[in-house]
């Protein structure tokens, strides 16, 4: 069965599962580059990019990405809050089950489509893989705002 063909109940399920390894084999004591992309897969493929396209999934787009497509190395499909902070939420959670993983994923795992050099940006003040130091643990759109990328609701996005 194809993902876009599942249930929403069905790909949640999955990652529920993808989550229990994952907290399994990182209390045995396999490090978490290891095990990172058996969680990063799932959520990517059966939750993010259910809608099919990675602009579909974008739920932002910033002001200077209007416009721009996908194939020209000008526009980057960023993770407002980057994986590795999801990843740790979800591998703490006491109850991994349907409704504690759909709210980690409707609140922390959005997608904005940003320029290249947006990008870098984050990279050069060390948020690429990181949220802000005095980051709330709520506001996913943080590492934009304290870099001064305005974000707008995508136009072409499915998941919003």
């Amino acid at each position: 069965m194809k993902a876009k063909d599942m249930s929403e109940s069905k790909r949640l399920e999955l990652i529920a599962e993808a989550v229990r390894y994952c907290q399994r084999v990182s209390a045995m004591g396999m490090p978490a580059s290891v095990f990172s992309k058996a969680l990063r897969e799932p959520i990517h493929f059966l939750w993010e990019r259910r809608a099919g396209s990675k602009t579909a999934a974008a739920q932002y787009r910033s002001i200077s990405a209007v416009g721009l497509s996908f194939g020209k190395g000008k526009l980057v499909y960023d993770h407002a809050v980057p994986f590795i902070c999801l990843q740790r939420r979800l591998l703490v959670l006491d109850t991994v089950d349907e409704p504690s993983n759909r709210a980690l994923l409707e609140r922390l795992n959005l997608i904005a489509l940003i320029t290249k050099d947006e990008d870098e940006i984050l990279k050069s003040a060390g948020l690429n893989k990181s949220m802000p130091k005095d980051w709330d643990g709520n506001d996913p759109l943080a590492r934009y705002r304290e870099m001064g990328i305005e974000l707008i609701p995508n136009r072409g996005a499915v998941n919003a």
